[in-house]
């Protein structure tokens, strides 16, 4: 049975999956590719390893992983959204890609794997909207070979108070008005998403959560003025 959070992310972004992909662009300020490519890069997995992507939604990094792999690697996306996955399938067939990468209907709190079996895992744009952080860090982890990295990028605070002034009015403002223009279901959307970044956690914060899972060496590491913190560390 899904708990009322999952319940309502699952609703609320089953409505928009064809649109996901610009409004990702939209809220990111088009730098999403830069993000995706740092967590590809951070990960240093070898061409012929599995890789775990949670919330996969519709594939984007997903795909960017299955450009790495070779033919006996391969990448497994879980989401909790059918429709995401539905579109995640059509879209990673589009790009070349969809024989390298299994998408599976899950809860990032209760992953269907065995231990030890991922070369990394990561979460992406998505930690905010998990019912429990240390339960999905808990469960990567467990999924993750030791040695293999576990990393979450998400939407944080910018540094600059000047430049969160208008950050937060446009995530609290503009961005829920032009989806209202758009759709209801945009609009929703927009506006769950705005809020959910004012009551994201610090990097920091995030950073102790893996340590608390075991996880060492963990880093956060802000991207384009603290907008988004990529946040990482090593199963022993």
């Amino acid at each position: 049975m899904f708990d009322p959070k999952a319940r309502y992310v699952r609703s609320l972004f089953s409505k928009v999956p064809l649109e996901y992909d610009i409004l990702l662009s939209l809220l990111s300020f088009a730098q999403d590719r830069r993000w995706r490519a740092y967590v590809v890069n951070r990960t240093r997995q070898k061409s012929n390893e599995r890789i775990l992507d949670v919330a996969t939604g519709t594939g984007l990094l997903a795909a960017d992983f299955a450009r790495t792999v070779s033919r006996n690697g391969f990448v497994v996306g879980v989401d909790l959204t059918l429709s995401m996955l539905k579109t995640a399938r059509w879209r990673l067939q589009a790009r070349n890609v969809g024989d390298r990468v299994d998408l599976v209907l899950a809860r990032a709190e209760n992953l269907p794997f065995r231990d030890d079996c991922f070369a990394s895992a990561s979460i992406s744009l998505a930690l905010r909207n998990v019912s429990s952080a240390q339960m999905t860090f808990r469960e990567m982890s467990r999924a993750t070979v030791p040695g293999g990295v576990v990393i979450s990028l998400d939407f944080a605070r910018p540094q600059s108070r000047l430049f969160r002034i208008f950050y937060y009015d446009y995530l609290l403002g503009l961005f829920p008005f032009f989806g209202r223009m758009v759709s209801e279901a945009w609009g929703k959307t927009l506006s769950y998403l705005g809020r959910s970044i004012l009551r994201a956690r610090t990097g920091e914060q995030i950073a102790n959560l893996l340590r608390e899972e075991g996880l060492v060496d963990a880093v956060s590491v802000p991207l384009t003025a603290g907008i988004v913190c990529a946040v990482y560390g090593t199963k022993r």
